[in-house]
């Protein structure tokens, strides 16, 4: 079983922000925004905070430590570099099989995805952190998806660049041109 999360190296949270949104009628007490920020990570135990705000306005945060071993809240984690057929554990819903990975665009980032169906909900985490990407949950009357927003897991990309490298690559093209019209301009002298 294997997490890996940037917290593995440096001190400050990894963070992961989701907005949720509905078609029909879900309760009040539903969440409409969600926060994860992961503060600690010791072998399978991840410690987190988890900040909900509500429908009906109300919110609240929850600390703990988690072990991936018996699965975690709302189902938010599981072992990073699962693969298809690779199965995981769950107190409440057992052993699980990631059914089919695709790449897909998550937090302004090209990311590859493990995706999982439990009951009435299809999950997708990110492969190499086993971070919950999105969630599309269907009720009889009601719809739910929950879709990772913000992040400091990962940098932002450009056209499928991160977007440092993206920038290096415009500075170098801009650098190029320069030059060029430089030569050009003393050569008709």
């Amino acid at each position: 079983m294997k997490i890996r999360f940037l917290s593995d190296t440096n001190n400050s949270a990894d963070s992961l922000e989701y907005n949720v949104s509905y078609t029909g009628s879900p309760l009040d007490g539903y969440p409409k925004w969600v926060r994860i920020d992961i503060t600690n990570v010791q072998g399978t135990s991840i410690t987190a905070d988890l900040k909900v705000e509500r429908l009906d306005g109300t919110s609240d945060t929850n600390s703990g430590t988690f072990d991936l071993q018996t699965g975690v809240p709302d189902l938010l984690l599981i072992s990073a570099g699962l693969d298809v057929g690779d199965e995981f554990y769950h107190e409440d819903f057992g052993n699980n099989a990631i059914s089919e990975t695709e790449d897909k665009t998550y937090a302004e980032a090209k990311r590859t995805i493990v995706i999982s169906t439990i009951d009435i909900i299809v999950l997708h985490w990110d492969k190499s952190t086993g971070i919950l990407l999105q969630s599309d949950q269907s009720e009889d009357n009601f719809t739910q998806k929950m879709l990772a927003d913000k992040t400091n897991m990962w940098e932002p990309q450009i056209f499928g660049l991160d977007s440092t490298i993206f920038y290096i690559l415009i500075v170098a093209v801009i650098a190029v041109v320069a030059i060029i019209v430089l030569y050009l301009y003393r050569r008709k002298q």
